[in-house]
């Protein structure tokens, strides 16, 4: 028996080719006319999207067609025989057009839902995160709030300037953190057997009671050690250290005291890490990267700080402008890494021949700038004469042939010759180019 659905489905098709028959019996001799009406049959499937029964009535549908002129009252003839194929061919494009559309409805149907599915479960995973993310946040937030001093005193740690400062409050820390107990901070590498036990597992020790803990010999530990703890010092992922806290009472400390001082020694090592890049940062900022001298910013900056120092005491100071001579034939005869190495060798030696209290920048390209502090121009032009002379005396090899490097200097005095940074830098690098015409490998103060 047809379920309720089923029986549908068959009713539909089955009433259009009941009204279709009785036209054709009323009107057989109009059947050219009347026949194109079984396309609505085929409009019925596309609609109710059954498949497995139109192609019956395709069949049936294309039988009546070749049928039909035969039984009309005028018998067959090629005209009613020619439009009978023509409509059939008609009927069967339509089916073509419609279980086409069907397919294609159907597909993107399908892709839809795979694309449902596939968000569905981006969805879930997505949920399954936050929830952990939630659980996780949750967790931390309840350490945080039953931490609270804990927590201020971290944030004084993250406030230190220095690494030695941020080791400092970090004992500070740990003391007030756990009274009555002792606390040492230890660098380098392990000492004794707690320091390598931490240093070979990478995770912190806990030993509620040293006579009860079987982990350990007793004699390992001394009368105040019976609740010990010990904790790796990181940095950059580096094992720099250890903590140590130690109380001569057994479960002095427990696990949320070990998770604590985790906490402390973890953010210590980020705090040191942060001043360890903030000062490598300003480092890279005013430094050239290839020579390690100070940069053409850097430089002006100084002159300016100088002239400042020097209006104020006035007493001189003087800059002294250099080029490489011939700087460009060191790199198209031994090639760019030679340029770099003559480089590196001027700025050592323009480095090594000042005092610490002098400047030395790299001004760009091949050429130098120092600044002599509280010197006049003769005193400074004596120490550009021995950078000059160091230079000349170097000898250099690329790809096994011999060379020298030579260098012009130009230098002018604050405030005899100029009061603005640009004009100190403008007189000292006309007589850079005086040496450069007057046959360069020189000196030139005038």
């Amino acid at each position: 028996m047809l379920r309720p659905n089923a029986l549908a489905k068959v009713a539909g098709p089955a009433a259009i080719i009941g009204a279709l028959g009785w036209t054709l019996l009323v009107w057989p001799a109009h059947f050219l006319w009347v026949y194109p009406a079984a396309g609505a049959l085929f409009i019925w499937f596309s609609w109710s999207g059954e498949r497995e029964i139109k192609y019956i009535f395709l069949f049936l549908a294309t039988a009546a067609g070749f049928i039909l002129p035969n039984l009309s009252p005028g018998g067959s003839s090629l005209y009613l025989m020619a439009g009978a194929i023509a409509e059939v061919l008609c009927l069967w494009l339509l089916f073509y057009a419609l279980s086409h559309s069907e397919s294609s409805r159907m597909a993107a149907k399908e892709r839809l839902a795979a694309d449902e599915a596939a968000a569905a479960g981006k969805v879930k995973d997505l949920e399954d995160e936050l929830a952990r993310y939630r659980l996780h946040l949750d967790s931390t937030l309840a350490r945080i709030r039953d931490k609270g001093a804990l927590s201020s005193a971290i944030h004084d740690m993250g406030s230190a300037a220095t690494p030695d400062q941020v080791k400092e409050r970090l004992e500070t820390l740990l003391r007030n953190y756990f009274p009555g107990a002792s606390v040492e901070l230890r660098t380098g590498a392990p000492r004794d057997f707690a320091d390598h036990w931490v240093a070979e597992r990478k995770i912190p020790m806990l030993v509620r009671n040293s006579e009860a803990d079987s982990r350990f010999a007793r004699d390992l530990f001394s009368s105040e050690e019976r609740s010990f703890m010990a904790l790796p010092l990181y940095l950059f992922g580096r094992l720099v250290g250890f903590v140590r806290a130690c109380a001569a009472s057994p479960d002095r400390f427990k696990s949320e005291d070990l998770r604590g001082a985790e906490l402390a020694c973890t953010l210590a090592g980020v705090s040191m890490e942060n001043i360890y890049l903030f000062d490598k940062v300003n480092e890279l900022a005013i430094k050239d990267g290839l020579t390690g001298l100070y940069t053409h910013r850097a430089f002006k900056t100084r002159v300016e700080e100088e002239i400042l120092r020097s209006s104020r005491s006035k007493v001189a100071f003087s800059v002294i402008m250099g080029d490489i001579d011939h700087f460009k034939s060191y790199n198209d005869t031994f090639g760019h890494q030679a340029g770099d190495t003559v480089l590196k060798a001027v700025a050592e030696v323009l480095s090594g021949g000042i005092r610490e209290i002098d400047f030395a920048a790299r001004y760009g390209g091949e050429e130098f700038a120092l600044v002599i502090t509280g010197e006049g121009k003769a005193q400074a032009a004596a120490v550009a004469e021995n950078l000059r002379r160091t230079l000349e005396a170097r000898a250099f090899s690329f790809g096994g042939r011999p060379s020298r490097v030579t260098v012009s200097f130009g230098v002018a005095e604050f405030p005899a010759e100029g009061v603005t940074a640009s004009q100190l830098v403008r007189a000292s690098d006309e007589r850079l180019y005086k040496a450069k015409e007057g046959g360069r490998n020189r000196v030139v103060l005038e």
